[in-house]
């Protein structure tokens, strides 16, 4: 069995890696108003915006344009404004697509792409996941997603369950591979050029670093994760 503190070390990590997937999929999902900004306020407060910290610049540069917002009489109704041109795929120029990967790539709705994503939702047992945001290959809809595996791992690791731990990993690094990087980084960075506020512009940096972030961290997770099987492998050949 691995050590209860290299578990409880994993179980720390999984947490506060799905509870930012989480948080990134609220940004495009949710309208911007209370209770959610007072929400949101209140989780950047606790970021640490060293420039030195991961993400700590994009997450001060959203505290700084959510409380300009808050003091300005109009802010939230220019906040909405602006999801809407952006992120409920109304704005379709050259510029900007609507928020959807298959749209992103050129591609048909109906394309094996949009189908292989609804099968990973399937494959983790999520039949019709996100069905209320839209078609499978919303950008809300894949970052949930992804908060959704990542939990899943946390669950395994408090189990001590080493292969299902290594399924849902293997899970999360499919779909930001085959998915996720594909398209959001990209997306995000037009999305901020079209963005005509503070706010929506600070999500948009923020969301494709996030993305990218998350394959790194991930991917030393994969290769401590195997370390660690190896290691209980060899002690149990001796």
């Amino acid at each position: 069995m691995t050590s209860s503190k290299v578990v409880a070390d994993w179980v720390d990590i999984a947490s506060r890696r799905s509870s930012t997937w989480w948080l990134l999929s609220r940004l495009v999902i949710e309208q911007p108003q209370d209770p959610w900004l007072s929400e949101l306020e209140a989780v950047l407060n606790t970021v640490e915006a060293d420039s030195s910290e991961p993400l700590g610049p994009e997450s001060a540069a959203l505290l700084s344009a959510l409380q300009q917002a808050r003091g300005e009489p109009d802010g939230f109704t220019a906040l909405a404004v602006d999801r809407t041109r952006l992120l409920a795929g109304v704005l379709r120029n050259k510029e900007l697509c609507g928020p959807y990967e298959s749209a992103a790539l050129g591609l048909d709705m109906n394309d094996d792409l949009v189908v292989d994503v609804a099968g990973c939702y399937r494959q983790a047992g999520l039949t019709d996941f996100g069905r209320e945001f839209g078609p499978p290959d919303f950008l809300g809809t894949e970052l949930r997603f992804m908060s959704t595996l990542v939990y899943q791992e946390m669950v395994a690791h408090k189990a001590n369950d080493r292969d299902l731990v290594a399924q849902w990993l293997d899970m999360q690094r499919r779909f930001l591979d085959a998915h996720v990087l594909n398209w959001v980084p990209a997306h995000c960075a037009r999305m901020a050029d079209e963005a005509k506020s503070a706010f929506y512009l600070a999500i948009s940096k923020l969301l494709g670093a996030a993305c990218e972030l998350d394959r790194r961290d991930l991917e030393a997770i994969l290769k401590s994760t195997r370390t660690a099987a190896g290691e209980l492998a060899g002690e149990v050949r001796a």
